[in-house]
């Protein structure tokens, strides 16, 4: 029995959103499976902050996107960001296919998400370790 499930993806955000609902979109696609949430994303030359050099925004939004999906589930409803400490340890190069995944460390009344980047050869990118509360809204 498959138990990977496509996350939902809202028009507007500026992660996993489409180029109608927001141009500027990263257009993530996420799955979740057995606990863990996980992504592929193929930055461009657009994402650069320095001329081959991924800007370390896009990561740290990418690697909060895939947090909050996992804290979303653990809690049974949408979290958001109370915190993200995010370390970096090599440049991600425009082209190159980064390996996403993210999941529940500590389920209290802030959740504790882990969450890394690595590239095709296995190297780490960053890691992130982020608190997540579940939204009011």
């Amino acid at each position: 029995m498959k138990s990977r499930i496509e996350l939902p993806r809202f028009e507007g955000c500026f992660v996993c959103g489409n180029p109608q609902g927001n141009p500027s979109a990263l257009q993530l696609r996420s799955y979740y499976d057995n606990g863990i949430v996980e992504a592929e994303f193929v930055p461009q030359v657009e994402h650069s902050g320095y001329p081959g050099i991924t800007h370390g925004g896009v990561l740290v939004s990418l690697l909060d996107e895939i947090s909050i999906w996992a804290a979303s589930f653990a809690a049974d409803c949408f979290c958001v960001t109370r915190d993200l400490n995010t370390k970096f340890f090599k440049h991600a190069k425009p082209g190159e296919t980064l390996h996403l995944s993210a999941k529940v460390t500590e389920l209290r009344k802030l959740i504790t998400v882990e969450a890394h980047i690595i590239n095709d050869s296995d190297e780490k990118i960053a890691t992130s370790t982020g608190r997540f509360f579940p939204s009011l809204a």
